[in-house]
């Protein structure tokens, strides 16, 4: 290996030069892998991506693992949930599934400095965004748009007979504003059950749950940002060579 003291020279911008120079650079890691450890031969740049990977992988499992418990049923009032949200649902299950494919391709990228495939990284990214902001979008809507008044002529209109079972079973309630009004009967609901009727503890529980979806979706969207804009400004430092071989800048052998 030369001296450090070494300067740009005009052979440094030829093809043959720079060809140089990358086996001179590769040569020069791989001894300092072998010497020291490898997390201080890291940028600070590549610590950057890699703590934004770690935290994209972290609440992307999260949202994966709420949205495969209600697909599976394991939390109280899946069967509704999935039943009349499904769109959330599964958007959610898809966020995040790329979300995590995304976070592991970075880890490679990371490690392996690899830029196309932080190139690829960056662009998944974008995808994962518009995912988790679609859910927050459709959960805000739906819930600001006379989520009373819209759940009343559901219940009136829309629903099956089996749809309307569902929601009283589920939230133990016959009927939609007494059990005599618009109700679907069946052992446990009859027109004289001492049983409330579904309208307001459905319209809370779709309230409550529909403000969590785009309340979370909309927490996520600036942790999200910052680790786009992290993987994008720091993707082309993930080592020393950026810099290195171009005119009138500081050569890797220098640093």
């Amino acid at each position: 290996m030369a001296d450090r003291n070494y300067n740009l020279t005009q052979n440094d911008t030829t093809l043959e030069g720079l060809a140089e120079r990358w086996q001179a650079y590769q040569a020069w890691w791989a001894k300092q892998y072998k010497e020291q450890p490898f997390y201080r031969l890291w940028t600070r740049s590549k610590w950057i991506l890699f703590f934004s990977a770690v935290l994209l992988l972290g609440y992307s499992a999260a949202a994966f693992t709420f949205s495969l418990g209600y697909v599976l049923g394991r939390f109280e009032h899946s069967a509704v949930v999935l039943e009349f949200h499904k769109n959330i649902v599964y958007i959610t299950l898809a966020g995040s599934s790329f979300g995590i494919l995304s976070a592991l391709i970075g880890f490679v990228g990371i490690f392996r400095e690899n830029r196309r495939l932080l190139s690829l990284y960056n662009i998944m990214l974008w995808i994962v965004f518009s995912l988790y902001i679609s859910v927050g979008y459709i959960a805000f809507r739906r819930a600001k748009n006379h989520l009373r008044a819209r759940l009343r002529d559901e219940w009136l209109n829309a629903y099956t007979r089996e749809q309307r079972l569902l929601v009283q079973r589920s939230l133990k309630c016959c009927g939609y504003q007494s059990p005599t009004w618009y109700g679907e009967y069946d052992m446990r609901c009859f027109p004289m059950i001492n049983l409330p009727g579904c309208q307001h503890k459905y319209s809370v529980y779709e309230a409550d749950l529909l403000h969590t979806c785009w309340t979370f979706s909309f927490i996520l969207a600036p942790f999200q940002l910052f680790v786009m804009i992290a993987t994008l400004l720091c993707s082309n430092h993930v080592d020393g060579m950026f810099r290195s071989g171009r005119p009138g800048l500081k050569s890797f052998k220098e640093q």
